[in-house]
């Protein structure tokens, strides 16, 4: 084993299609956390916020529970993506207020302007934007989660087999308890 390294994965032959050997180098470990504007920007172009990887979603609302990059499970507790609904939420008033800005200033020139188009565009704009924002809006918050609560140990450990796992083809598999890829930590063993 090379020096600074860790095992991950059961030792010895595979018993079942779970078991997975490979390294866990100080790098994966100590791998310095990406600036504010990287995280950010790849969050608005729907990449991992940790590794940059693309493909995160099967659907338009549906994402993948890790990246097929680095592992990281993107909803790290229960109820960990009320925050995208207040950045999608942020996004559609953002842009109801300028269209609500635009209008007063449109008004102020021409008095006899009516409202109607300016509250067709406002409803269009209240039930699009929260639809085409839905996406963006959970990988931006996933990329302030990673800014604000870098991965912990455990975390960054059950990445690195989770990925292995997946270069191995094991991540479309069901578990018995219908999560997509193998169960937390099932991947882990102890050298020795």
């Amino acid at each position: 084993m090379p020096q600074g390294g860790a095992r991950v994965g059961k030792r010895g032959q595979r018993r079942d299609h779970w078991s997975v050997t490979r390294e866990l180098s100080v790098e994966d470990v100590i791998q310095g956390k990406p600036t504010w504007g990287t995280l950010l920007r790849r969050g608005a172009t729907k990449r991992c916020p940790r590794c940059g990887a693309g493909h995160l979603y099967r659907g338009w609302f549906k994402m993948k529970e890790r990246c097929p990059g680095c592992g990281m499970r993107f909803e790290r507790e229960p109820g960990f993506f009320v925050g995208a609904y207040l950045i999608n939420f942020a996004i559609t008033e953002g842009m109801l207020f300028v269209l609500v800005m635009g209008f007063v200033f449109w008004k102020d020139q021409h008095p006899d302007a009516g409202v109607v188009v300016p509250v067709v565009i406002g409803i269009s704009i209240g039930v699009v934007a929260p639809i085409l924002f839905y996406p963006f809006a959970r990988t931006i918050w996933s990329a302030f989660d990673v800014g604000m609560t870098p991965l912990e140990l455990g975390e960054i450990v059950e990445a690195a087999d989770a990925a292995e796992a997946s270069e191995v083809g094991v991540e479309d598999s069901v578990g018995d308890d219908g999560r997509d890829g193998p169960e937390p930590g099932s991947l882990r063993g102890r050298s020795g």
